[in-house]
């Protein structure tokens, strides 16, 4: 076959086509008597894949390996996917923390520097690895919800804090995330509640977490069967609990500072920004959250102003 028939089979120049034969990944026969090259049928599939795996980025060098060990090739193009994709998981971060920073610049108060910050910023926690993600996250409640209460909180998030990071929605919910516990301000307690919390020993801690641990494995995938021995366990406590002054007296003020701190934790967008976020980041997290959640609105009781439980009729 010409050169000519070959650079239209496989629309490469004969610049190309000389090139590839200079590296010896082709070797034509060349005719004695007039110095033309005759090319085969193998040679022009060999250019194919050449000029295929050249376009995929692949180098002279390895394409020259390959054409030598055909069983290389699978290995080449499944390598070549994996970046690919990879390429494209880049890509896709980039796009959100871009899409990010252009909804800041709808501010007119957001000067250059600002934005530049928060671009830095942003592309940081996409580049986190589990670790990093789960210490920050860490980190950051510790610094909202300083103290022992604080460390509770860790514990109780704990194992929500290393969900994969593997879809554009998940990527959104972090960025949102990341951008509240960079933002907001630490939560300043009643001095009641301080005085409560911060009087917990390390034993004190350690009892808390084992319990958290526990709670969070009960509620992850309870049955109709457990939700029902849960109910009936709660009425039994509740009956207890109002027969009890002391207990009632204590309920009644942990309420009381309960709502308090409720009402901080909405104002500084906890439940929206930080609570959906999570539950969109961790399965698991959504589904401990609003089973218990639903189970106890199911219960329909609230605390009168003796600090008895009623049921709400």
């Amino acid at each position: 076959m010409k050169i000519s028939e070959v650079m239209e089979v496989t629309r490469l120049t004969k610049k190309a086509i000389n090139y590839y034969e200079e590296e010896g990944l082709i070797k034509p026969c060349v005719n004695q008597e007039n110095n033309y090259r005759d090319y085969s049928q193998s040679n022009v599939d060999e250019l194919v894949q050449i000029s295929v795996l050249r376009q995929l980025g692949v180098s002279v060098k390895l394409i020259n390996d390959i054409i030598s060990e055909p069983k290389m090739l699978k290995d080449t193009l499944e390598q070549h996917l994996i970046s690919l994709n990879d390429e494209i998981n880049r890509l896709g971060k980039s796009k959100n923390v871009l899409m990010s920073c252009l909804h800041s610049m709808s501010d007119p108060d957001s000067g250059i520097l600002e934005l530049t910050k928060q671009l830095l910023f942003l592309n940081k926690s996409l580049e986190m690895d589990e670790r990093e993600r789960a210490g920050f996250m860490k980190r950051e409640l510790q610094r909202i919800f300083p103290g022992n209460f604080g460390k509770m909180f860790v514990i109780q998030y704990s194992p929500f804090l290393n969900a994969s990071i593997d879809t554009k929605e998940k990527e959104e919910a972090w960025l949102n995330l990341v951008k509240f516990l960079d933002e907001v301000e630490g939560i300043e307690y009643p001095e009641e509640m301080k005085e409560m919390y911060e009087n917990l020993t390390s034993q004190d801690l350690e009892r808390i977490e084992r319990y958290l641990a526990e709670d969070i494995k009960k509620w992850i995938g309870i049955t109709d069967e457990e939700l029902l021995a849960e109910r009936k366990q709660f009425f039994e406590t509740m009956n207890k609990m109002n027969s009890d002054s002391d207990m009632q007296s204590c309920l009644l003020k942990n309420d009381r500072i309960g709502k308090g701190l409720k009402e901080q934790m909405k104002n500084v967008g906890y439940y929206d920004k930080f609570n959906e976020n999570l539950k969109v980041l961790c399965s698991d997290y959504y589904e401990y959250t609003n089973t218990r959640n639903e189970f106890f609105k199911s219960l329909n009781v609230k605390i009168d102003d003796k600090g008895k439980i009623e049921v709400v009729e």
